[in-house]
């Protein structure tokens, strides 16, 4: 009997993810994402859609294409989304990040310079 309840939850959970999916896949750019949002039908899926694909781009460190998708999202689609405005903060202050860093590095190569 244990057996079989087993497997009747082990099928169900395989059928779930392959109807359900794994997650959306990553688009290759901002643009790319933006423009096949705009084949959806509804606020919450393009919503939806959009701040998955800014998770993506922040997870891959395309912290540029992140804030691209999530001020689209906020400015096209749903000025109320919280978390397309959390993730565009995210990526914001990871550019920030990135741009301190290179410039310590800069400074770093160039302080020896003329000594």
């Amino acid at each position: 009997m244990k057996k079989g309840v087993f497997m009747v939850v082990v099928v169900a959970v395989c059928l779930s993810i392959a109807l359900i999916g794994c997650g959306a896949e990553k688009e290759a750019s901002s643009q790319a994402a933006i423009q096949k949002s705009q084949s959806m039908a509804t606020v919450q899926q393009k919503t939806d859609y959009l701040v998955g694909q800014a998770r993506a781009f922040i997870n891959s460190k395309n912290f540029d294409q992140a804030v691209n998708v999530a001020q689209y999202t906020l400015s096209n689609v749903n000025s109320n989304s919280q978390e397309a405005r959390a993730l565009l903060e995210k990526a914001k202050s990871e550019l920030v990040a990135q741009a301190n860093k290179a410039m310590a590095d800069v400074k770093q190569k160039f302080s020896g310079f003329g000594k």
